[in-house]
C-alpha cells in the first residue's frame, strides 16, 4: 500500500525475510522503555546505514515527535505491534511489515500494545546515529535526560549543535533552538561532548564521530 506525505512517499509492504539476530551489547533508555542492539554501522557500511534492532515495552515510545532532515528511516515489525504517526496520519505495523518514512517527514513511534514489539530499524545514509543513540540512552541511563530534553542546558546545546544532521524535535520555540546552537560552542569549551567512551558500543570503546577536531561547533557552522 503506498500513501503520499508531502513530497515523499510511504511504503508500507509485507517482506518475507528480517536481518537474522547477532550477538552484541544491547542498550538501554530506561526513560523511553526502549532498547536497541546494533546489527550494522555506518563504519562498516561506508556510511551507507545504521541498521539496529528495537525492542518497544508496552506503552514505550521513541521519544517526542521528530523529524531526520536528511536521513530516510525504515522500521520492519518482527514481533508484536508499532504504533506510527506519520506526518499526522496514524499507522499500525504488525509482523512481516515495513514501513519507510522519508527525510524531513515529521513522525513518532510507539507501542499501544500489551506485549513488546520487536523491530529492525534502518537509517540511510548512517551519519551519526549510532553515537546519537549511544549518548541519549547512557545519558538517560544515568539521570542526566528527561522527556523533554537534557538536564543540562549546555549538555543539551553541544548535543543538538553536533546532531543537527540526525534528529530535530517538534515543536521546539525556534528561539530556542537557536539560543542552544549558540550555546554550543561555551558547552564545549566547559568540558561537554556529544560522545562519551562510556557509553561507546565498539569494542575498543572509543567513540567515532562526533568529538572530532572537525565537528567542534563553532558560530559560522551554527548559522548553517
Amino acid at each position: 500500500m503506498r500513501r503520499g506525505v508531502g513530497s515523499g512517499i510511504l511504503r508500507k509492504t509485507l517482506v518475507c525475510e528480517v536481518t537474522p539476530p547477532i550477538a552484541g551489547p544491547i542498550i538501554e533508555n530506561p526513560l523511553h522503555g526502549e532498547r536497541i542492539r546494533f546489527l550494522k554501522t555506518a563504519p562498516e557500511t561506508d556510511g551507507a546505514l545504521v541498521q539496529y534492532e528495537s525492542w518497544l515495552v508496552p506503552g514505550g515510545s521513541v521519544g517526542v515527535p521528530h523529524l531526520h532532515p536528511v536521513q530516510e528511516s525504515q522500521f520492519t515489525v518482527v514481533s508484536g505491534n508499532a504504533s506510527f504517526s506519520i506526518d499526522g496520519e496514524p499507522f499500525e505495523l504488525g509482523p512481516g511489515h515495513t514501513l519507510t518514512v522519508p527525510p524531513g517527514t515529521p513522525h513518532c513511534l510507539w507501542n499501544a500494545g500489551d506485549v513488546e514489539a520487536h523491530l529492525i530499524v534502518e537509517f540511510r545514509p548512517g551519519l551519526l546515529k549510532q553515537e546519537f543513540s549511544e549518548t541519549t540512552f547512557g545519558l538517560a541511563r544515568d539521570g542526566k535526560h528527561h522527556l523533554r530534553g537534557v538536564r543540562n542546558v549546555l549538555q543539551w546545546a553541544v548535543i543538538t549543535a553536533a546532531y543537527r544532521r540526525e534528529t530535530r524535535p517538534l515543536g521546539q520555540p525556534h528561539w530556542l533552538r537557536l539560543g542552544l546552537l549558540a550555546l554550543a560552542p561555551a558547552g564545549w569549551l566547559v568540558g561537554y561532548r556529544a560522545h562519551y567512551p562510556r557509553y561507546c558500543t565498539r569494542p575498543d570503546g572509543q567513540p567515532d564521530g562526533p568529538d572530532g577536531p572537525h565537528l567542534i561547533p563553532n558560530i559560522d557552522r551554527l548559522a548553517g
